[in-house]
């Protein structure tokens, strides 16, 4: 008995801190939209959890004191599809952190004190909304760079207020990005815009850009940008011109920039054909197995009622040993 007293003390001595830490303080499970979720808002977590569930799709550990994630901290959990991190103390992100996370969809690191991106971010094959909101030490333009080309179908990227009070920054060369669609920049100081930096935006839809500071290399760029914007039924803004309109009427688009605006143009009709096609070919296999399993259905009633009428013709046939012939009843 002493014994196994001594043996339950050791165990509990020596259980994994992780262990106990979950065991204290554990994230919330629930189902969101069918998805299995951990809530661990506002816990004061200091580390990823280690405790989280293998199949978890949802993770939300926003407003906690997260310095640091690796890759370790999702190798156990490839499900994920949203992941939100905002409001944490995270300054770097190693390389292939997420590396593992094919399904991530959302991903938001807002709030944070991050100085760069590693280019993985940008090539996960799911992730379509991206928020980097208030990282006010990130240099965008060069984890753009070395992302180049960025290859994440990104419908939606918050870079709101990224830039430090009268330090300006470069404008992210985004390069082609044919799935975004809403783009927020507001509040930043740029060091100068040109149409160039939104040609590769071909779906761009919504572009928030209120409070922005930026120079534009030719003060007739402000313009060409408005009208192509303008053009293209992007909402907007018109930016604040130094000159008059009249004064750059034969300003339009360059002819680089045209190039690159048709090339992602057609990258994306491209894809949204393939999109259609794919569609139509769910569509008319799912008729063709609906068309099947009626075909058998009725095949099978055909040759059930065939079956039956068969056997009620043995019954109504007896055999008459008088008469040495069948008779029929």
């Amino acid at each position: 008995m002493l014994l196994n007293f001594q043996a339950i003390i050791l165990i509990l001595l020596f259980v994994p801190r992780s262990y106990s830490n979950c065991k204290d303080q554990k994230c919330k499970t629930t189902r969101i939209h069918g998805l299995k979720s951990s809530d661990c808002f506002n816990m004061n977590w200091k580390e990823f959890p280690k405790c989280l569930s293998s199949d978890v799709e949802v993770v939300d550990l926003s407003f906690n004191r997260i310095r640091k994630i690796s890759r370790s901290d999702f190798q156990k959990h490839p499900h994920i599809k949203y992941l939100y991190l905002a409001d944490n103390l995270i300054t770097n992100i190693e390389e292939n952190t997420f590396e593992d996370l094919d399904k991530l969809e959302t991903l938001d690191l807002s709030l944070n004190a991050l100085g760069k991106l590693p280019p993985t971010i940008f090539k996960l094959p799911s992730l379509k909304t991206l928020y980097l909101s208030q990282n006010t030490n990130l240099n965008l333009s060069e984890s753009i760079q070395d992302a180049s080309p960025i290859s994440s179908p990104i419908t939606k990227l918050d870079v709101s207020l990224i830039t430090s009070e009268n330090e300006p920054k470069d404008f992210p060369d985004f390069g082609e990005m044919i799935y975004l669609a809403k783009l927020n920049i507001t509040g930043n100081q740029f060091n100068y815009i040109v149409p160039k930096h939104f040609a590769g935006l071909c779906n761009l839809q919504i572009l928030d850009h209120e409070n922005v500071t930026a120079f534009f290399k030719s003060s007739c760029d402000c313009w060409v940008l408005n009208n192509w914007l303008e053009e293209r039924n992007v909402k907007f803004s018109k930016f604040i011109c130094s000159v008059s309109e009249k004064d750059c009427s034969s300003h339009q688009l360059s002819e680089e920039d045209s190039k690159i605006y048709e090339t992602c143009l057609k990258k994306l009709h491209h894809v949204q054909q393939s999109k259609f096609l794919c569609k139509i070919g769910i569509g008319v296999g799912i008729t063709i197995g609906i068309i099947c399993i009626i075909a058998l259905i009725v095949i099978w009633r055909w040759r059930k009622n065939k079956i039956q009428r068969k056997h009620e013709q043995v019954k109504t046939v007896s055999y008459d040993p008088v008469e040495n012939k069948l008779l029929n009843k």
